[in-house]
């Protein structure tokens, strides 16, 4: 390529490289430093000869004024191999990823981060180490153990589908482990807490609430309930789960089947409506705590964990509860059930007779 004109040859041993390009020597090795969109890139050219980092310091600057991928002019990427982001966007995303659209639009922002990072790099470039390199490096900036693992599970899910459909020969992410992950108590309700609650609530969060706090529904599973899921007569509920699109049968306790029934007098609805209208119980439930005086970190989804818990102290298996519930495992329903000390008292109690 011929050089820009008015450029020295002075002038390029003091600043070496090209245009947006410039080259810097490291031990032996040169490395190039340039910025094509967003972060700076800083690539090992793997050459110890000046002149030859130059050229292509030179093909690098030409392939960015032209807008082409500057992996090929380094020879990074072969004819026909996919980076990561082009992976990701054109064959991960609309044909290998099977993620309900909840899903989808939680890890939308996890793609963009890992994209920012590795993107431009070919699939066979990206090695557990580098992976590893990487969450250590965040987790140290103060990325939870939590998101590190999550962050860590998409890399495994990409590579999954890459190596599966031919993609690349291996899976990087198989290397690192999962970490186990600190389990955090979650604050629920007592009985008389949850009593004030209630009293402070407005009628259609009320009933929402109620609902979550006697059936451990999630709260798309309470989105989705019509009222063909429900059978009064019965006395049951027909749930359909939220991540593996089954259904679980739920059982009525006394007080939710007489607030459904009431609910039904009121309207007498169509079957195919939906039971709540809305479950954004958000904003209500913040107001309502803070007028019931009550000082925890409460959302619906820890009714959840209210459920479990009142359900184990009361006596019922952890076999019937899980089914209930719809957890997949003992060790997920132990996440959520926590007998609570006053409990453990009763039952120690015993022992003194």
């Amino acid at each position: 390529m011929v050089p820009k004109v008015g450029l020295e040859p002075t002038e390029r041993k003091a600043a070496p490289g090209h245009g947006r390009v410039r080259i810097h020597k490291r031990g032996p090795w040169w490395y190039a430093r340039f910025q094509p969109a967003g972060k700076r890139q800083e690539l090992a050219l793997k050459v110890t000869n000046k002149v030859v980092a130059e050229d292509l310091a030179h093909k690098l600057n030409s392939a960015l004024e032209k807008g082409e991928p500057w992996e090929h002019a380094v020879g990074k990427i072969k004819d026909g191999e996919s980076t990561v982001e082009g992976f990701i966007h054109d064959h991960f995303l609309p044909r290998f990823c099977d993620w309900s659209e909840n899903t989808r639009l939680v890890e939308v922002t996890r793609l963009r981060v890992l994209c920012e990072e590795f993107g431009a790099l070919p699939m066979s470039d990206i090695t557990s180490q580098a992976i590893k390199a990487w969450l250590s490096r965040r987790e140290a900036e103060g990325l939870s153990v939590a998101s590190s693992n999550r962050y860590l599970s998409l890399f495994k899910s990409i590579y999954k589908a890459a190596t599966a459909y031919g993609f690349c020969q291996s899976n990087p992410a198989l290397a690192v482990k999962i970490q186990a992950e600190p389990v955090k108590t979650k604050d629920i309700l007592n009985e008389i807490e949850f009593e004030r609650l209630l009293v402070e609530l407005p009628k259609t969060s009320r009933r929402v609430v109620l609902a979550a706090a006697e059936t451990a529904m999630r709260r798309s599973e309470l989105e989705r309930l019509l009222w063909e899921d429900v059978d009064l007569s019965a006395g049951e509920l027909r749930v359909a789960e939220a991540k593996n699109k089954e259904f679980r049968v739920v059982p009525l306790t006394n007080r939710l089947s007489f607030v459904l029934a009431s609910m039904w007098d009121e309207v007498t609805p169509h079957p195919k409506t939906p039971v709540f209208v809305s479950v954004n119980v958000r904003k209500p439930l913040a107001a309502a705590l803070e007028s019931a005086g009550i000082e925890k970190a409460i959302t619906l989804h820890s009714f959840r964990h209210q459920f479990a818990t009142r359900a184990l102290e009361a006596g019922m298996s952890s076999f019937h509860l899980q089914a209930i519930g719809g957890w997949k495992s003992p060790v997920m329903l132990q996440r959520y059930g926590k007998v609570r000390n006053a409990a453990l008292h009763e039952q120690m109690a015993k022992l003194n007779g």
